[in-house]
């Protein structure tokens, strides 16, 4: 999976204030030679401060084999149903579910239909004191 900035958009990939049209994004990705090609496209939609957001379509029998991320994440599935499998467990998890995890943790995605998801790390750099 390559995440990188889109080269259409030239957008910064940080700022105070963010805002995606994600309906706008997926289809962008659907209509790129990656996705049409038969496998799995992404985009990083937001990189620095502490957190890093991408957002991921997949094909039905796509993997993401087992990796780790460097902080704790989050992965919304926005359409279709996934596969989670994390510390020994396995989720199917389909729209309307979002999934966490912890820094580290070995973890592996593959998609049961075609799929949209939002992925979100925490990276720890950027890190404000909020109290």
């Amino acid at each position: 999976m390559s995440s990188r900035p889109h080269p259409v958009s030239e957008r910064p990939m940080r700022g105070p204030l963010q805002s995606f049209d994600l309906g706008a994004e997926v289809a962008r990705l659907r209509e790129e030679d990656a996705f049409r090609g038969g496998r799995r496209n992404s985009i990083t939609l937001r990189k620095g401060e502490g957190l890093n957001v991408v957002l991921l379509i997949m094909k039905e029998g796509d993997r993401l084999d087992e990796h780790s991320a460097p902080g704790p994440i989050t992965l919304s599935v926005h359409e279709g149903r996934i596969r989670f499998s994390a510390a020994d467990e396995n989720v199917e998890a389909e729209a309307g579910t979002l999934l966490a995890c912890d820094a580290g943790v070995r973890h592996s995605v593959e998609a049961l239909s075609d799929a949209v998801c939002l992925l979100n790390v925490a990276t720890g750099s950027g890190r404000r004191d909020l109290g």
